[in-house]
């Protein structure tokens, strides 16, 4: 079994600018900070896991264009980048970390008119012989966690390495129920609504019934108590809201042909070149 890292590029990259406070110029007086910070952490990536290869999936301006079309409030509330001056925009790293990922011979792809989740999940299904870790501090992704996916969430010292025991013990639920426990709470990094009044003690308590129509099935008779009996009409009341969240949050198979030696390099020639 081949362990195959999958690093969400845009969230590293993010993150890796923000995290540098100050500048760091290169000869020509460009900064390079961002570029400085993504390198060094798929070194360190590499060194810590010993993947046998690695690959970077990238959002591009289309990816968010299919979940537009069912909530035109998706993901409104992030900042447009359009019109900021490149000494202040992140995306003024992206041309030369890609140069850098080709220096590298680091696969990467940049996917259009879909989110690079929707990718990454249909790299994993596309051959369940390997063991992944996705590195993201998107929560999306837990939904893919299982006996052969794990998210690693890095924060510094304070990493978390996501198994489904972990997931479990976190949320208090499996982790293919958090796209519907998505559904039920929101998400505000995605700007998605959740229903009013449920929050995650009470969404992983509702799972916990297998699903929401055995919850409102459950707790149809007339000695519930009102708590239950208010829950319960919050969700009736909210169904097409968490229909509409959930399609917003699942990831689909929608790259049905992807070749098994999408990611075949080894990576020790990563870190002998990020070395030079």
């Amino acid at each position: 079994m081949k362990k195959i890292i999958i690093v969400d590029g845009l969230n590293l990259m993010f993150r890796m600018y923000y995290g540098i406070p100050h500048p760091i110029n290169n000869k020509k007086g460009k900064d390079i900070r961002g570029v400085i910070g993504f390198i060094g952490s798929l070194k360190k990536i590499v060194k810590e896991f010993k993947p046998y290869s690695l690959i970077v999936i990238f959002d591009s301006e289309t990816s968010k264009d299919s979940n537009l079309k069912i909530d035109k409030n998706y993901k409104k509330n992030r900042v447009d980048y359009t019109n900021i001056p490149e000494d202040n925009n992140p995306f003024s790293q992206l041309p030369l970390i890609k140069k850098a990922l080709e220096y590298l011979d680091i696969q990467f792809i940049e996917v259009e008119n879909s989110e690079a989740d929707d990718f990454i999940a249909s790299i994993i299904y596309s051959n369940r012989d390997n063991q992944y870790i996705i590195v993201s501090t998107d929560s999306d992704f837990i939904q893919l966690v299982d006996n052969n996916t794990l998210l690693y969430v890095p924060r510094g010292k304070k990493g978390v390495l996501y198994t489904k025991e972990e997931v479990i013990k976190k949320y208090n639920i499996l982790p293919a129920k958090y796209v519907i426990f998505k559904s039920l709470v929101g998400d505000r990094s995605d700007n998605i609504k959740g229903i009013s009044g449920i929050g995650k003690i009470t969404a992983s308590k509702i799972l916990n019934y297998c699903s929401i129509q055995n919850y409102i099935s459950v707790n149809q008779n007339s000695n519930i108590s009102n708590k239950l009996t208010q829950e319960r009409e919050k969700i009736i009341k909210n169904e097409k809201l968490i229909a509409m969240n959930n399609r917003l949050d699942t990831s689909i198979v929608i790259f049905a042909e992807l070749s098994n030696n999408i990611v075949d390099l080894k990576t020790h020639e990563i870190i002998e070149k990020a070395e030079e």
